[in-house]
């Protein structure tokens, strides 16, 4: 094997971190006279009478104020902005058909189940008098009232398919 010189190339050299060390000392001192300089003609600029300074504390408070004073009335026009997107989504599923479906058919619903209450209340009054004759009319109505029940439920699925199909358009 034939031997190179680019080891002394390859070698780390073990005072290199110390050389990076200084030269970013070297920056940070050259930025902190930078600085300072710049302090200085800052400082020469400021007023340092009493009056003054309240004047300048008041001025920042005030562009503070006014800041915030921007931030919540954006936050209030955002607020506003999804309570009127909220309120027209409402409104379409209320005019849907489906959701009129199952209004009425909710409605027809309590109407049964008052009929086949008071159904019930007469079939328990003559019960005493005649127990078959009487029965009868109040079976027939519970069973009325338990198909109503389950076309309310199919017209509450549909509506609730319907609305969900809105959201978020």
């Amino acid at each position: 094997m034939a031997k190179t010189n680019s080891t002394k190339s390859n070698k780390v050299d073990p005072i290199r971190p110390f050389y990076a060390a200084v030269g970013t000392v070297d920056i940070a001192v050259a930025a902190a006279r930078t600085g300072i300089s710049e302090a200085q003609v800052r400082l020469a600029k400021v007023d340092f009478a009493p009056k003054a300074i309240p004047a300048q504390v008041e001025a920042l408070v005030n562009d503070a104020v006014a800041e915030l004073g921007e931030t919540v009335d954006d936050l209030n026009k955002q607020y506003v902005d999804l309570a009127a997107r909220g309120r027209t989504l409402v409104n379409r599923i209320r005019r849907q058909q489906a959701t009129q479906d199952l209004e009425a058919a909710a409605k027809n619903t309590t109407s049964r189940a008052k009929a086949t209450t008071t159904q019930t209340k007469k079939a328990a009054n003559q019960a005493v008098k005649s127990t078959a004759k009487s029965a009868a009319p109040a079976k027939s109505s519970a069973k009325a009232t338990g198909t109503s029940a389950k076309k309310t439920a199919t017209a509450a699925k549909r509506a609730t398919t319907a609305a969900a199909a809105k959201t978020g358009a």
